[in-house]
C-alpha cells in the first residue's frame, strides 16, 4: 500500500494522499502535518455518504472533487466503506492526477481486500494507523494517561526493574491501537502489563499499586 500511495504523492501539486480501508477502521496516509487521523476519518465519512447515495438515487458517482480548507480534495471510490483521497493544491495538474490514480484503482482495491483479510499484518505498514488513534507521544501528554503512566511505570519497575519504561511504551502503544484512549479501558491495560510480569505474586502487587487508577 505504501508504494501505491507514493506513486500519487510524487505527482506535481499533490500535498497528501490517504486510503481509508473501513472494516477495519484504518487509514493509510502520507498527509501534511495537521491532518490528524480523526480529521481524515471525518472527511472520509462525508465522502462515503455521497457514494452511498448511488443505490438509493440510482446514481453512478465514483469520483468527487471539492474544496476543503483551501485544499482541493479528489476522492475516488474503491470498495464499500473504502476510498482513495488525494489532497491537492488548487492549481495542481488534475488531468495527470486523475489519469495516474485511475490506473492504480484496481491495485488499491485489491490491497484493501488483503487488508480486510489480515488487519494485523496491514497495521505493520509505516503509513497505517487506525483512524483517530493517538500516538504514545500524544497520549502521554493528555488525560487520562498523563496521570496514569507514571503510576503504571513506577509499579511495573518494582516488578520487572529498569526495562519498565520500554515495556510501558510498547504496551500502551498496542493498547491505543485496540480502541479508545479512555479510563474505562484501563482494566485491559492492567491485564496487558500483568502478562509482561508473569509472576503471580508480583502481578497481585502491581494490581494493588495501580488499583486507584481503576476507581
Amino acid at each position: 500500500m505504501d508504494e501505491l500511495l507514493q506513486e500519487i504523492k510524487m505527482l506535481p501539486g499533490v500535498q497528501g494522499v490517504f486510503i481509508y480501508a473501513g472494516k477495519p477502521d484504518v487509514t493509510f496516509s502520507d498527509v501534511p502535518k495537521g491532518y490528524t487521523h480523526e480529521i481524515l476519518k471525518q472527511l472520509e465519512g462525508s465522502l462515503e455518504r455521497i457514494f452511498k447515495m448511488n443505490a438509493s438515487c440510482h446514481l453512478s458517482v465514483n469520483s468527487v472533487e471539492m474544496l476543503f480548507q483551501g485544499t482541493m480534495v479528489v476522492a475516488k471510490h474503491l470498495l464499500a466503506d473504502s476510498s482513495l483521497v488525494i489532497l491537492c493544491a488548487p492549481d495542481a495538474n488534475f488531468p495527470l492526477i486523475n489519469m495516474t490514480s485511475n490506473m492504480l484503482l484496481g491495485e488499491m482495491a485489491q490491497a484493501v481486500e488483503r487488508i480486510r483479510a489480515n488487519p494485523e499484518l496491514a497495521l505493520k505498514a509505516p503509513s497505517a494507523k487506525k483512524a483517530g488513534v493517538k500516538s504514545f507521544a500524544e497520549a502521554e501528554k493528555e488525560e487520562p494517561l498523563k496521570s496514569a503512566i507514571p503510576v503504571f511505570q513506577d509499579a511495573l519497575a518494582r516488578a520487572i526493574g529498569p526495562i519498565a519504561a520500554m515495556i510501558v511504551k510498547e504496551t500502551v502503544e498496542k493498547w491505543l491501537q485496540a480502541g479508545e484512549c479512555g479510563k474505562a479501558r484501563f482494566p485491559e491495560l492492567v491485564a496487558a502489563f500483568c502478562k509482561e510480569i508473569g509472576d503471580e505474586a508480583l502481578e497481585k502487587e502491581f494490581r494493588t499499586q495501580t488499583a486507584r487508577l481503576l476507581g
